[in-house]
């Protein structure tokens, strides 16, 4: 199950409405908790904490039990969420884009400035949320080709997730597996490379991809 589905479970078994859960959470409404199941997006480390101390499981248990994929419609962010998004979150926050990659390690100019911008919503007022633009399905196979990478910074990494990261080669975007004092990191094709945690910094985690509208 997917961490919607988790969310959706526990409030059936606990009988347990949205706004009864969005007023425990410390939520203004209940909006924010339709995302999350529908999985539209992911609560924050907070939320997470809060979540856990409600329903009385483990930080561990909200995280997805299968990998994204190109395919998994969890992992995109159509038109209509978006406008969905839009419409229902108290605040938007413009997302620059800091560069467009076309090889799968890359240069990526950490203090440019952004020259577009795009209109999504990310809940969180301490997250500073910037998007990679993908203009070759080498550079990032999960995503089509001139989709954007959302991406959050991160202070905590989950397994199994997709992150921005840089190595010796340059920065690259894969799924990343913390192993005591190393790194695995796996591609598209599910080929795994392991690094020491010295030999890798890990800048952000992809929230999702994202095209434009037409």
């Amino acid at each position: 199950m997917n961490l919607g589905q988790k969310i959706e479970q526990l409030l059936k078994t606990t009988t347990m409405t949205k706004v009864e859960l969005a007023k425990k959470l410390g939520l203004k409404d209940s909006s924010v908790i339709s995302h999350w199941v529908k999985n539209r997006f992911k609560p924050d480390r907070a939320n997470l904490t809060k979540l856990s101390n409600v329903f009385k499981k483990p930080i561990s248990y909200f995280q997805d039990d299968d990998l994204y994929c190109a395919e998994n419609s969890a992992y995109k962010l159509t038109e209509k969420k978006v406008y969905e998004l839009l419409s229902s979150l108290p605040a938007a926050k413009r997302i620059g884009v800091q560069c467009e990659v076309k090889t799968d390690y890359f240069n990526f100019p950490i203090y440019s400035q952004a020259e577009e911008f795009l209109p999504i919503m990310i809940e969180g007022n301490n997250t500073q949320p910037f998007a990679i633009k993908i203009i070759s399905k080498e550079a990032c196979p999960w995503a089509g080709k001139d989709e954007y990478a959302i991406c959050v910074p991160s202070q905590e990494t989950l397994n199994g997730k997709l992150y921005l990261i840089k190595t010796a080669k340059g920065y690259t975007i894969k799924k990343v597996y913390v192993k005591q004092n190393s790194i695995i990191l796996k591609d598209f094709k599910g080929d795994t490379k392991t690094l020491k945690n010295s030999e890798i910094k890990i800048f952000a985690q992809i929230l999702a991809f994202y095209r434009k509208p037409l």
